[in-house]
């Protein structure tokens, strides 16, 4: 026995219908099995051996959605065969079984991005988004869910060597296990009428004058799943209830038929250029850190006057919210606005505020621009102190005060040296 799933793109209409009939209930039944078991796993608490099941499961319905597209493939299109291509490949499988999972999707061109992003056998990405350079996510993810593998890190031309090892899983979700989306949705196409040879040849009829480009829209999509569903309703080929006949309409994505879907190729030039790519990124970010221009306008006697008197706030208010807790023992951290009415009235709170209204507005900029400095990490010092000082005018003085605790890091990360960059700790721009 061989597989010989190409050779349905050499079928005439009626045998191929006919033949992807018989198959897709089979599949239905298959996925169904898997993620039963899946569920049973995660209610035992082995959430790594139920994550990998349900993975399985997934890719097995997804093998129905191949088999709709290679229907749905206008035979003129020459793209049946490179449909069918995607039944034995798991990352085809996988993008299929997303495009279940984004109801957000309100275009072709999404659709198109999300092949393109999904494809790339190699990228950059971390906390700055050129941090590391990282494999297909779909199959590393699938393979570190699966084996113990000795790997090498590409981000640097001789990177490092580790062993991999499959990890521990969370719970897969908060509460109760959910079954994939896509297998929701070919179970409720299977019941629709794709089980039998007349369904399958309505859903081709349908569809084979569809040919999506950039500009069609989900609710062009959406038209045809509805006519889809009233005919083979209206010829009695199938059953559809409120709740499957959502599954569907929100599930059933754009054709994948026009896609070539294999990552975009494993070479030396695509690791050459993305690893210039990412040190032109981290020449940028290590030229941003070492900009200190201008200086704050604030002195450091001041500025730590500041924060003692912000200090002095934060202990009366913890004394005023002690208070207002009436013996709860800090159950309830609530306060009335008649508490906070009494702190913004405080004598502390107004030294500060009286302090911050002496201030000339380069000092007040210079001020906010620490907080932020500190607060938000930011590397390029200049850039917060531009929008500090368009911003300084108008924004609240109480929200600028709130940054009292701040100040003070703001100004010692101001006055530290320059920090090389360092892949996985964040240096936003």
């Amino acid at each position: 026995m061989k597989r010989a799933i190409r050779d349905l793109a050499d079928f005439p209409d009626d045998r191929l219908f006919m033949t992807v009939a018989e198959g897709i209930p089979l599949i239905v039944e298959n996925a169904v099995e898997l993620d039963g078991t899946a569920g049973l796993l995660y209610e035992r608490k082995e959430y790594r051996v139920a994550e990998i099941i349900r993975g399985l499961s997934e890719e097995e319905a997804a093998k129905v959605l191949i088999l709709l597209d290679a229907v749905r493939c206008p035979p003129k299109s020459g793209r049946t065969r490179e449909t069918l291509n995607c039944f034995d490949y798991h990352l085809a499988k996988r993008i299929y079984s997303m495009t279940c999972s984004y109801p957000s999707i309100l275009s072709y061109k999404e659709i198109i991005q999300l092949v393109q992003i999904e494809t790339r056998s190699y990228f950059l990405d971390g906390p700055n988004r050129v941090d590391w350079i990282l494999e297909n996510s779909i199959t590393a993810e699938r393979e570190e869910s699966l084996y113990v593998d000795f790997v090498q890190d590409l981000t640097e031309t001789a990177g490092e060597y580790q062993w991999r090892s499959p990890r521990s899983r969370e719970p897969l979700f908060e509460r109760d296990y959910r079954s994939p989306d896509c297998v929701r949705v070919v179970e409720a196409l299977c019941k629709a009428g794709a089980k039998s040879s007349d369904g399958v040849a309505l859903i081709a009829e349908i569809w084979r004058g569809f040919s999506p480009d950039p500009s069609t829209q989900r609710s062009e999509l959406q038209h045809l799943i509805a006519d889809t569903l009233d005919s083979l309703l209206e010829r009695g080929l199938g059953s559809v209830d409120a709740s499957s006949g959502d599954t569907i309409m929100s599930g059933w994505s754009f054709p994948l038929w026009p896609f070539t879907i294999k990552p975009s190729g494993r070479t030396a030039t695509t690791l050459r250029k993305l690893r210039e790519e990412r040190a032109r990124a981290v020449a940028r970010i290590e030229a941003m850190e070492e900009k200190r221009n201008p200086p704050p306008a604030i002195t450091r006697s001041k500025l730590e006057a500041l924060a003692g008197a912000y200090a002095a706030v934060q202990r009366d208010r913890e004394s005023l919210r002690r208070r207002a807790d009436n013996g709860n023992h800090g159950v309830s951290r609530s306060v009335s606005s008649a508490v906070f009415d009494e702190w913004f009235e405080s004598p502390s709170y107004l030294h500060l505020r009286d302090m911050y209204r002496a201030l000339s507005e380069k000092e007040r900029t210079g001020l906010l621009a620490l907080g932020w400095f500190a607060k938000e990490r930011i590397t390029d010092w200049s850039l917060v102190y531009e929008r500090a000082r368009d911003s300084v005018s108008h924004l609240g003085e109480a929200y600028q005060l709130g940054l009292g605790y701040y100040w003070l890091a703001g100004l010692a990360r101001w006055e530290a040296p320059p920090r090389p960059f360092q892949a996985g700790r964040w240096n936003p721009f």
